[in-house]
């Protein structure tokens, strides 16, 4: 597997020079100087925004922002979960270990947060040497040698993984009924961290630390969970549904390795190496963010290792190659063309669409043609 780090070497390094930094620079300049002119014609005005620097502050009523919408999701989702639990699945109620084994996905949740915290506290710094400000958050700059982006990946991964992993199988129950509730309680390490919880502990504050970007305030809890973690663990279950028809549920690890594990190495491959830039914005904002193909070429060369890795849940090798053959360069430009913190609805949707058709492919049905 080595093949592909090669090959992206050569033509991001060799065939494709990267432009000095003036020419970055440059190429910019004349980016602004046309938003300048397309907004004479009435278009809105963009704004370019660095990795680093704050965007914004925490300073509305948290019951005008979207904690209060997530605060409501979450009692609403409860309620519609033990509704579905009573009717389906009355006899979950009575075993006391499924419940028992819910707390542990909490726990893995805010320990993965709590250590992002501790890291970026200890490497984030603003040109004063400060960490933090009076309230707990994060103080940093686009200068900054670490980022928030950093840790805020592994808190994606690990939302997507604890709860198909950390599982019990319970006679009770069986299905999406189970993954749903898995969730439920994922989620709830979030919900945990809304502006009056976080803001009243240093213990909350510093699980937000870890995932609180400068660039995403004050939207980094709307963005993180309407626009990556809420589609992404729906898209989980809806897609392991349905390859579980055919026996090959585990193939949904591909694409959840892709978009927790590939799309978070593009964040700080892109920081580091990044050389051939291009600009992207955010769901219902006019800022444009920066990304680079050296940070998309992540999720072209994840698409291609995750699949080998589990080449065994193929039913047949035409499943297998087909996959390679589309899933990377589908995936990588999803990656691209997908709004800011709005990836994983895109990746997941397309990596779930495209290994649910390939799981249909039977070699019995070719040899018939």
């Amino acid at each position: 597997m080595l093949g592909p780090f090669f090959a992206a070497y050569v033509l991001l390094r060799i065939i494709w020079r990267p432009k000095s930094e003036q020419d970055i620079q440059d190429n910019k300049t004349m980016m602004i100087q046309i938003e300048k002119i397309q907004e004479s014609y009435g278009t809105a005005k963009k704004e370019y925004q660095d990795n680093g620097a704050a965007a914004g502050n925490y300073d509305a009523d948290w019951k005008d922002t979207f904690d209060m919408t997530l605060t409501i999701f979450m009692a609403v989702s409860f309620v519609g979960l033990a509704l579905w639990t009573q009717l389906a699945y009355p006899a979950l109620w009575v075993d006391p270990m499924f419940w028992v084994m819910q707390l542990p996905k909490l726990a893995v949740m805010m320990t993965v947060a709590i250590i992002g915290g501790v890291t970026c506290r200890h490497f984030c710094k603003d040109a004063e040497g400060r960490s933090k400000d009076d309230k707990g958050y994060i103080v940093t700059s686009k200068h900054s040698v670490f980022k928030v982006n950093y840790t805020r990946k592994f808190q994606h991964f690990a939302a997507y993984m604890v709860p198909i992993v950390i599982k019990y199988k319970t006679s009770a129950a069986s299905g999406p009924i189970l993954d749903a509730w898995g969730d439920w309680f994922t989620m709830l390490a979030f919900w945990l961290l809304i502006k009056p919880v976080r803001e009243s502990s240093t213990f909350f504050m510093l699980q937000f630390n870890s995932l609180d970007r400068p660039e995403d305030r004050p939207h980094t809890l709307k963005w993180i969970i309407a626009g990556n973690i809420l589609p992404g663990l729906f898209m989980i279950i809806f897609w392991r549904w349905l390859l579980a028809m055919s026996g090959q549920e585990d193939l949904a690890f591909i694409f959840i390795f892709i978009t927790g594990i590939g799309d978070g190495l593009a964040e700080p491959v892109g920081i580091w190496t990044g050389a051939h830039h291009y600009w992207t914005s955010a769901l219902g904002s006019n800022k444009m963010y920066r990304r680079s193909l050296e940070g998309s070429s992540c999720l072209f060369i994840g698409s291609l290792v995750f699949t080998t890795m589990f080449y065994a849940s193929f039913e047949n090798q035409v499943q297998y190659w087909v996959t390679m053959i589309i899933l990377p360069p589908l995936m990588t430009y999803a990656e691209a063309v997908s709004p800011h913190t709005m990836d994983t609805p895109f990746l997941m949707g397309l990596g779930g669409l495209v290994l649910w058709l390939v799981s249909h492919i039977q070699l019995e049905w070719l040899n018939a043609k």
